[in-house]
């Protein structure tokens, strides 16, 4: 939805507009489908509550913006907290599982990084929310089969990687963006610079094995200013 929404918004051919938003239609009710699954069936997590304000409360000080952890954190930031958690854990799972099947030696040892990247967000975040005064959060009926046959090609499993980068820089600097607490912006920030070298490391795997197709680039005016 999200990549389906960037892509729609920059769009300005009629077909391609077209294809694009009935995409993005088909991803919402995908989406609002898969939730009222969970929810019938009771496995849907959701985010730690908070009490519902009684009235309209104004920022008082300039300090707010400077809060650390074991201050006061606001409903937008635990929401970001919280679904940063859940997204780790589905990495996890797609780790452990890509572990197993995965024999190449230099690709498993990349696959390897990025789980140790998201246990280590999980950890911070999990415990942010315990110093906070809520219940750290564990996602419920996830498991990873014993399968050592792999689905997918090496080649698709890293192109997958190098995509869930890009879509987890996005995602990060959106809570970012939406971040009043300082100490919170620095370690979104830390994150998102430990993603892009772990990033690297995926791009010069397809580069060096010739994975990765080079999009269409602009003309280089002074090479062609030569002739």
């Amino acid at each position: 939805m999200i990549n389906h929404a960037f892509v729609t918004s920059n769009i300005a051919r009629l077909d391609v507009l077209d294809f694009f938003t009935k995409a993005l239609n088909q991803s919402s009710e995908l989406y609002r489908d898969s939730t009222t699954l969970m929810l019938s069936k009771g496995i849907y997590d959701r985010p730690p509550m908070i009490s519902y304000p009684q009235r309209v409360e104004y920022i008082q000080k300039h300090s707010y913006i400077n809060g650390v952890i074991g201050k006061k954190i606001n409903a937008v930031e635990l929401t970001e907290v919280f679904f940063n958690i859940e997204r780790n854990y589905f990495s996890i799972l797609l780790c452990l599982g890509l572990l197993q099947v995965v024999k190449d030696k230099e690709i498993k040892g990349f696959i390897k990084n990025g789980k140790e990247i998201s246990e280590k967000q999980i950890k911070f975040f999990n415990e942010l929310l315990i110093k906070e005064d809520f219940l750290g959060t564990v996602p419920v009926s996830m498991e990873v089969t014993d399968s050592t046959t792999s689905p997918f090609s090496e080649k698709l499993i890293v192109a997958l990687f190098h995509f869930l980068n890009s879509i987890d820089i996005t995602l990060i600097g959106h809570a970012l963006s939406l971040s009043m607490r300082m100490d919170l912006a620095t370690h979104y920030s830390k994150f998102i610079g430990e993603i892009l070298i772990y990033a690297e490391d995926g791009f010069n795997i397809m580069v060096n094995r010739k994975w990765l197709e080079q999009p269409p680039q602009a003309p280089n005016r002074k090479e062609l200013e030569k002739f």
